[in-house]
């Protein structure tokens, strides 16, 4: 199921994060990644807009926006590749005119799903070791 995040998401979005972002870490082999330094005041501060997809009243999966940009994308890791991410991003993109979305280079899993709705690569920078790309959808 597919709802709003609420505040009270806020707990299980920050460890749900932190599952997904190692395993992105690990991927693009990083161990200083910036999204892993996220605390949970910090995550409570930013109060992220954006979608959740639960299964069985746990949250396995978030999408979160700001403006027209594509700020989080996170699902765990033991729910990888069953849909998940494209099912939020389906659903997001059809309520909201979403056109930036940012991730590292070699994170090739995503930059793939990105693709299927869209989005191309308009831009890409160095920050420390991580090559990060900016992809956009008209």
């Amino acid at each position: 199921m597919i709802r709003r995040l609420e505040a009270t998401d806020y707990p299980a979005l920050h460890r749900l994060q932190q599952r997904a972002y190692q395993v992105e870490a690990d991927i693009i082999r990083v161990s200083d990644f910036p999204p892993l330094q996220q605390t949970a005041a910090q995550l409570v501060h930013e109060q992220p807009n954006g979608y959740v997809y639960c299964l069985n009243e746990q949250l396995v999966g978030a999408l979160t926006i700001e403006q027209e940009t594509i700020t989080r994308l996170v699902v765990a890791p033991e729910h990888f590749r069953q849909g998940i991410a494209k099912q939020l991003l389906r659903h997001v993109l059809a309520k909201h005119r979403l056109h930036f979305v940012s991730t590292a280079a070699a994170n090739l899993p995503a930059i793939a799903l990105y693709q299927q709705f869209g989005f191309q690569q308009i831009n890409q920078v160095s920050r420390n070791a991580i090559v990060l790309v900016t992809l956009k959808r008209e």
